[in-house]
Order: structure tokens, then sequence, then C-alpha cells
């Protein structure tokens, strides 16, 4: 009797709808984590701005444009009003965010090269430094060669390539999430109509799905986290590895809080399956009672 009752028809069609809802619910979650951890703008800058990205930038562009100026007798202080960090990082931001949309973003290069060369002119003078040849042409070829230098510093390597895949995942994106939605309900329907009178049935089964759900989400993440192997791969320069491994680390960080969400509503259910069968055994046993009183 307790086997045919556990491989019943509705048992069986439960179970095979909490395994197919708990595929859905996984590839929910992979895609709410891929979408909000990896495939967005802000996912990219948040990471940047947690390793101090274009801080080392500004600092690597000074340390070329010195190696230039210094030999032509010229100081730092030439830099002074024409580059800062705080502009570098919002330059850095718009052509980010134009390469990752496929759009151009032109530097106003011409504000900078303007000042950059009154600031020349002025500490030639001031100092009343020779020149080796032109003036205005010397001057003009070390102010093309430090722009250019501030130009090439802006571009993040692997951001065209990182937009198309962005521009990839957001494409597809709605049509898989709305189908999953759909396919998620319509096994949800199914535990319902084969457990009409049995919600603690239903819960359970609900618990099984999320939990299945939350434990294939949580593997990915763990497994990285564990092996680091994205430590180990092989950057140039130094900041852009940096924001790499912050960028992954912060996408699995987001898939993590996505499995651990799953988690915690799998085990809520048990709790209320647990609950409702309580409740349905004290039911029971005070109408068993009142029928014996009587």
């Amino acid at each position: 009797m307790g086997t045919k009752k556990m491989f019943s028809k509705s048992s069986v069609i439960s179970m095979i709808a909490s395994m197919l809802l708990s595929i859905f619910v996984t590839v929910l979650a992979v895609l709410i984590s891929v979408k909000l951890g990896f495939a967005s703008n802000n996912s990219i800058i948040n990471s940047m701005e947690k390793v101090g990205y274009y801080d080392m930038v500004y600092e690597e562009f000074i340390e070329k444009s010195e190696s230039l100026i210094i030999p032509n007798g010229l100081s730092i202080e030439v830099f002074d009003g024409v580059f800062s960090k705080e502009q570098i990082r919002s330059d850095g931001n718009s052509y980010l965010t134009a390469e990752l949309n496929s759009n151009v973003f032109k530097v106003n290069i011409e504000r900078y090269e303007e000042k950059l060369k009154e600031n020349i002119y002025n500490y030639v003078e001031k100092n009343q430094l020779q020149v080796d040849g032109e003036a205005e042409k010397v001057i003009g070829d070390i102010s093309d060669e430090i722009i250019d230098y501030y130009v090439e510093m802006l571009r993040v390597p692997y951001a065209s390539t990182i937009g198309v895949i962005f521009r990839t995942i957001t494409k597809f994106f709605p049509f898989i999430f709305v189908a999953m939605s759909v396919f998620a309900v319509v096994a949800i329907w199914i535990i319902y109509m084969q457990n009409p009178y049995k919600k603690n049935r239903i819960f359970r089964y609900l618990a099984y799905a999320t939990m299945s759900g939350a434990i294939s989400t949580l593997v990915i993440p763990i497994y990285c986290m564990v092996t680091k192997f994205y430590e180990r791969i092989q950057l140039r320069p130094e900041y852009v590895y940096k924001f790499i491994v912050q960028y992954i680390e912060d996408g699995l960080g987001i898939l993590m809080t996505v499995g651990i969400v799953l988690l915690t509503v799998s085990v809520a259910m048990i709790i209320l399956s647990t609950y409702i069968k309580h409740k349905y055994k004290q039911a029971h046993h005070k109408k068993k009672k009142e029928e014996s009183e009587e």
C-alpha cells in the first residue's frame, strides 16, 4: 500500500514537474545573476572604482608623460589645471560606456591641448629655457604626444569585446527570461493540480525545486572562489589585472547572493510544509477524538 501511494500517478507527475521547475529556477537564477553581476555598465564601473582603476591609470599617465617632458627641461607643473584624476575618471567612464554600447566618444582634446601648450610656453619663458628648433613646433610635438598618451590610457582593454557580449545577452535576455518564467508557472500549476487538497505537499515539491536550483546556482561561485583560478590570469598592466579580478569576484558575489536567497526560500517552504502537515495531523486527531466521544 505504501509503495503504491509513494509511486502513484500524482506523485510521479509532481516529481517530474518539480525536477523541471528546478531547471527553470536554475536558469532564471543564473540569468538574473549574469545580467546584474556581469552584463551591465554599472557592474564594470563599480568594480573599477573598488580597485581605484582610474587612480592607477592617472599615475601611469603622469609617469609616462614625465619621461617625455623631463628630458626637454620641463617640469610636471606644466600639467597644472590640465589633467586630474577626476577628469580622467569622467572621460574614461564616458569612453567606456560608448565602447560598451558600440558608440563613438570623442575626447575633447582641444581644451587640454590648448591649456597644455599655454602652460609649456609660460614655463619656458619663466625659466628662460632654450628650445632646440622652432619653439612652436617643438612645443606642439610634445603636447601632441602627451595628448596621444592621454587618449591611449583612456581605452579599457577588451571593452568592445565585452560590449558585444553585453548586447548579445541584452538581446536574448527578455525572451529566455519570459520563457523560463512561463515554464516555471506551468510547472507550479501542474504541482498544484496534482495536489489540490495537500498544501504541505505543494510546498514540499516547491522546496525541492528551489533547493535544487539553489545548490546548482551555488556550485559555480563556490568552486570559483575556492580555486580562485581567475587570479592566475596573465594580464598587463597591473590595474587591468586588478580590475578584471575584482569584476569576476563581484559577479560571483551576485551569483552567490541569488543562490543563498533561493536556499533561504527553500528552507522557509520546508518549514511551512512541516507546519501545515502538523496542523493537518492536529485537525485529524481532533476529529477522531470527537468521533470517538460521540
